[in-house]
């Protein structure tokens, strides 16, 4: 054989033998955006050539019972993008690994793991760390400039008071919704954010933890009723109509083509949402500057509230390429280049990385906003779920709403509830 020859063959059986020694790790992602997240594992490859990335793809409904089901018979996969809530439970069922040791490590992040948003969620009952925050959202207000400034009104209202006051100037000035909030009751309904970044900017949430670290519900029932009766206004005064009741998800229908539309001034949506508005506006009006801006949520005496929601990776319990999957953790929370060029319409749940993502004028609030938001802490950590007090919130703003109760009735039935299950779960 010539030498010409036996070098090419050399050259194969060692890329074989390479691609053979190259260990083969899962990664399941739940987002939509999986031609990017595809294109970012394959740079994690070229820059890794002894790791293999498999991308497994579940749906958010779904993946949560898939992988605690896999987790059970050793089949997880090695990698998982989590709900920032899920660490404590997936981490109590055995269901992840623990990561104290390998967040020690250098190369995590910007800047290590105490820039990271929302460490205390990563916890399980144990103290130990199962998560790693990946990215980070929150609600701002969409507002439409146009109708603002037909009502006479220049700047976006700094307080809650004043918001209340613009809206109602708005319906009365231009005959437009002013702050169209779904107000519908369903199993997870856009009232129990509002009201709860509501009653953050005045101090308490609903479940506080003391020093002793127990928990209690930190909120009486006249400071629960402040906040139904706040909203219940826009209501009772005609600037937010009875038709919201109709619809209770932040990102329905009613809200986008409300906003598009112009007959509605204000929203409170995900960042997911308001991009969603303004690429429709200019789909359908190519020739039109977008009429929107965002702004942070208005502030109480504790400041502008909302809170960080987002996702986590962890590893499975089961993983047998722990080390591969850490490098794989590591490189995605980077932001140059999963985020800066791939993964673009998601924020690095990191302080040191909110300015890697390259937020267009119209979307300046969301940044702002995440600089004041806050984690949802005792109410992810504490005996009381969040289903369970998401629920109920909404079954009392429902019942106020629709005239079934008052304020104070149903502020007190609230409290009352979320004391009986407190009591039933803490130890």
């Amino acid at each position: 054989m010539k030498l010409g020859k036996l070098v090419a063959t050399g050259f194969a059986l060692s890329l074989l033998a390479a691609s053979a020694l190259a260990q083969t790790i899962t990664f399941r992602f739940n987002d939509p955006e999986a031609p990017g997240m595809r294109q970012a594992l394959d740079e994690f490859e070229k820059m890794n050539p002894g790791i293999k990335v498999t991308m497994q793809r579940a749906s958010w409904g779904d993946a949560q019972q898939q992988f605690l089901r896999e987790a059970a018979v050793g089949t997880a996969p090695d990698v998982a993008q989590l709900a920032f809530v899920w660490p404590r439970s997936f981490g109590g069922a055995g269901a992840l690994r623990p990561l104290d040791d390998l967040i020690k490590r250098p190369g995590l992040g910007v800047k290590g793991w105490d820039d990271f948003f929302a460490r205390d969620l990563a916890h399980g009952p144990d103290g130990k760390v199962y998560g790693i925050p990946f990215t980070t959202d929150t609600f701002a207000m969409i507002w439409n400039k146009d109708l603002f400034a037909q009502a006479g009104i220049t700047e976006f209202p700094k307080d809650y008071e004043s918001l209340r006051a613009a809206s109602q100037a708005i319906h009365q000035k231009t005959g437009k919704t002013g702050w169209g909030f779904p107000a519908g009751s369903c199993g997870t309904p856009t009232i129990w954010f509002a009201l709860n970044f509501y009653w953050w900017s005045k101090g308490p949430g609903l479940i506080d933890q003391g020093p002793d670290g127990k928990f209690r519900v930190a909120m009486t029932p006249a400071q629960i009723q402040e906040g139904l009766d706040y909203y219940n206004r826009y209501i009772q005064e005609g600037h937010n109509p009875k038709s919201s009741m109709s619809f209770c998800l932040w990102g329905a229908p009613e809200i986008v083509e409300g906003m598009l539309s112009g007959s509605m001034a204000v929203a409170t949506v995900p960042d997911t949402v308001a991009i969603e508005i303004n690429t429709k506006w200019k789909q359908r009006n190519p020739d039109k500057p977008t009429p929107f801006a965002t702004s942070p949520h208005p502030a109480g005496t504790n400041g502008s509230r909302t809170f960080f929601g987002g996702r986590m990776l962890g590893i499975s319990a089961n993983s047998k390429h722990v080390e591969a999957s850490w490098k794989l953790i590591q490189f995605l929370t980077q932001p140059e280049p999963t985020f800066t060029k791939f993964y673009t319409n998601y924020t690095p749940a990191q302080r040191a990385a909110l300015d890697a993502r390259a937020w267009t004028p119209e979307l300046s609030g969301y940044p702002e906003q995440l600089k004041t938001a806050r984690s949802w802490g005792a109410y992810g950590v504490g005996p009381v779920a969040i289903p369970f007090m998401w629920n109920a919130v909404g079954r009392a703003a429902g019942s106020v709403f629709i005239g079934e109760k008052t304020s104070a009735q149903a502020a007190s039935e609230l409290h009352d509830a979320i004391s009986k299950e407190l009591a039933k779960n803490q130890k």
